[in-house]
């Protein structure tokens, strides 16, 4: 029997050894570690073991068409990292690659039909045995041992490399699956990111824009003949006002441009004018409701429509509440707009005023219904409209 070179240990021992290094391989590859840690501890492990002192990895580069030795141990300055072995049948580790098993040569040197890479030469390799590392179907490298004296390499020394070869493939599999769960999520970053800073200078022009508007109709206001002129001007504001409050709330999702209606209502009723300081104004809403902007804004300007009338028509001296509430049934796909108060009462709705015909035009708008509804005192309206799909 050939001699075995760097004075291996005796059979039973060295089955132990091998049963330890694989089981202490298997503790650290599922640790989370570089992959150039991981493939250094693999080389050193193999070599310690086995005490053959020439160990390395081979990747496969598809681009280069050849394998590049990325790790090892015993290896000479400037060979690990740099030195490239060709794919070809005449090539041991390109062998393996062909074939997807294990390659054997106890004389390489001498061996008809292979030749002896430059590397390995003026290392003096005599025998060899490699396997392939294997990661999801297809052959990532591979795991070689090289000896310096010629060896019988057996069934055991076989399964041994083979067995740390699949768990160092497993290994791989692993951080090339974490590599690109981390590239998948940084570019959905940047990606939200991008469209977040899209988002945030569309909303300032938008709102500049709005504000020159606001301020037009202010500075005709001061110039109007009549109270009503007057009035007219500041209705006009409140609702550009309205439109204005509406980008404040606007988020960007999966290419939608939503707004977060309950903290628009609450932001667009804050800033309507109570007049005195008698009349109250609550909002309940429906959490985490988003709707499209051009929704939202049709939605509040008809809560904007509605609580001004209030205001305007609901209440004597004595004052009150304004209600509004916001409730979404998503079993029905509908959503219900509320304004109610506990004024006198206002009777029936004046035909062809401009707040009604907006209020129907913006309804409209949501394909929705506009109710009257019964209430204990006051007035009670009521907005029914189809939820967005």
């Amino acid at each position: 029997m050939p001699k075995r070179s760097g004075n291996p240990a005796p059979e039973p021992k060295r089955l132990h050894e091998y049963q330890r290094a694989l089981a202490a391989f298997s503790r650290v590859a599922s640790a989370v570690l570089p992959t150039e840690r991981l493939l250094h501890y693999v080389t050193a492990r193999v070599s310690r073991v086995t005490h053959i002192r020439h160990v390395k990895v081979m990747h496969y580069r598809p681009d280069k068409g050849d394998l590049l030795l990325v790790a090892g141990v015993g290896w000479k300055p400037g060979v690990v990292g740099n030195t490239t072995f060709s794919l070809d049948s005449a090539s041991v580790a390109g062998r393996t690659m062909q074939t997807s098993a294990p390659v054997i040569i106890e004389d390489l040197p001498n061996d008809p039909e292979f030749r002896t890479p430059p590397t390995l030469r003026e290392h003096g390799i005599v025998s060899v045995l490699n396997v392939p590392i294997r990661i999801d179907g297809r052959t990532w490298g591979v795991l070689e041992m090289d000896a310096e004296e010629p060896r019988s390499f057996d069934e055991d020394d076989v399964t041994f490399l083979t067995t740390m070869a699949n768990i160092l493939g497993v290994a791989l599999l692993r951080q090339e699956t974490e590599d690109k769960a981390a590239e998948t999520t940084a570019e959905h970053a940047r990606q939200k990111s991008f469209a977040e800073v899209v988002l945030r200078e569309f909303q300032h022009r938008v709102k500049n824009n709005l504000q020159t508007i606001i301020s037009f109709l202010a500075l005709q206001r001061r110039h109007a003949s009549t109270p009503e002129d007057r009035d007219r001007f500041v209705s006009v504001m409140d609702r550009v006002h309205a439109i204005a409050l509406a980008q404040d709330q606007l988020s960007f999702e999966t290419g939608v441009s939503n707004v977060e209606f309950g903290d628009y209502l609450r932001a667009l009723c804050a800033n309507i004018d109570p007049r005195r300081d008698e009349v109250t104004i609550e909002v309940e809403t429906h959490r985490g409701a988003l709707l499209p902007l051009d929704r939202a804004v049709a939605a509040g300007l008809i809560v904007n429509e509605l609580v001004t009338n209030s205001l305007k028509y609901a209440f004597d001296e004595s004052g009150g509440i304004i209600r509004v509430t916001f409730t979404m049934a998503p079993e029905l796909g509908e959503a219900c707009l509320a304004v109610e108060d506990n004024g006198r009462g206002m009777g029936s709705p004046r035909q062809g005023g401009l707040g009604l015909r907006l209020i129907d035009a913006f309804t409209t708008q949501l394909d929705g219904q506009v109710e009257q509804e019964p209430a204990e005192k006051g007035t009670r309206t009521c907005v029914r409209f189809p939820l967005p799909l």
